[in-house]
């Protein structure tokens, strides 16, 4: 298991609670595990699987899978499986040129769409895995009982989240109109423009420059700015972000910037904390936040 943070870590509960015996390699917060580690680390013995998060919204970092993907031809036994959940549809992700063999995502993040929705894709490798397992305890996430589902909609096998599906399908009709080269290029602009204005505001990003996600950026707060008042005040300032997680809890917040987000949106954001720096006293010159984040913009 590759871990880049909180939720690559999450990968050895998960498996631990299922008996499976995990090695795992991690890196520092904020980067990323070298492609010539992992490979490293394959080259020790057999492994059925190797997980990878693409984007860990805990550290804001992006993992190499196009990289990874590539020298994972030389370890043709061994599955590669992407967890994309804050990356599908905002960082390429191409599963057959990649050689990812199962790749997993949700519906609440890049797809603009409400939390209820698991979607993978699992490549010929995994199909042919599952085939060889047999009968397996799990049910409701059995290969071999959607597959029918997905050749024939119109089968039955279990009561899918009905509306889930219709607001997926609009996202998705969203996305083919935009075009998902044009969306990624958005996310792209859209990141190094908030990401220049929150560091022309006095925060730093955890994540490395190189191997910062598009999706969302984790700002450490300047000296002297307290986390619950911060956040207390940029709600009333009209938004809300998430808190830092794990040794990093209380030291920085978590803002996204994906989906179907404009112009306007981000606008907002970065006015509602200025001016939350401003309440709390902090020295700090009004605009050059929104200066910056539309320089980026417009550039």
């Amino acid at each position: 298991m590759v871990s880049n943070g909180f939720f690559g870590d999450r990968f050895i509960d998960l498996a631990g609670r299922k008996g499976i015996n995990v090695d795992v390699i991690s890196s520092e917060w904020g980067k990323i595990v070298p492609v010539k580690d992992i490979e490293a680390k394959l080259s020790e013995k057999k492994y059925d699987a190797m997980t990878v998060t693409h984007v860990d919204t805990s550290t804001g970092v992006c993992a190499p899978i196009k990289e990874i993907g590539e020298m994972m031809k030389k370890f043709p036994e061994t599955m590669y499986i992407v967890d994309g959940v804050c990356a599908t549809a905002a960082e390429p992700e191409y599963v057959d040129d990649m050689n990812i063999d199962i790749l997993i995502t949700g519906s609440q993040k890049a797809f603009g769409v409400a939390p209820g929705l698991a979607i993978v894709w699992a490549g010929q490798k995994a199909m042919e895995r599952r085939k060889e397992l047999g009968r397996i305890p799990e049910y409701y996430i059995d290969f071999d009982k959607w597959l029918p589902i997905m050749n024939d909609p119109s089968k039955y096998f279990a009561t899918p989240a009905v509306n889930m599906i219709w607001a997926l399908k609009e996202s998705v009709r969203i996305i083919k109109e935009e075009g998902i080269e044009n969306r990624y290029e958005r996310h792209r602009k859209n990141a190094r423009a908030m990401q220049a204005a929150l560091e022309a505001m006095g925060f730093t990003l955890l994540a490395d420059k190189e191997h910062r996600a598009v999706t969302l950026s984790n700002a450490i707060y300047p000296e002297g700015i307290d986390d619950v008042e911060f956040r207390k005040i940029l709600a009333e300032e009209g938004a809300v972000v998430a808190g830092g997680l794990a040794a990093y809890a209380g030291k920085m917040f978590r803002i996204g910037h994906m989906g179907n987000i404009d112009t306007h949106d981000m606008v907002s954001a970065i006015s509602a904390i200025e001016r939350t720096l401003y309440r709390m006293g902090k020295n700090i010159e009004l605009g050059a936040g929104i200066t910056t984040l539309l320089k980026e913009l417009m550039a």
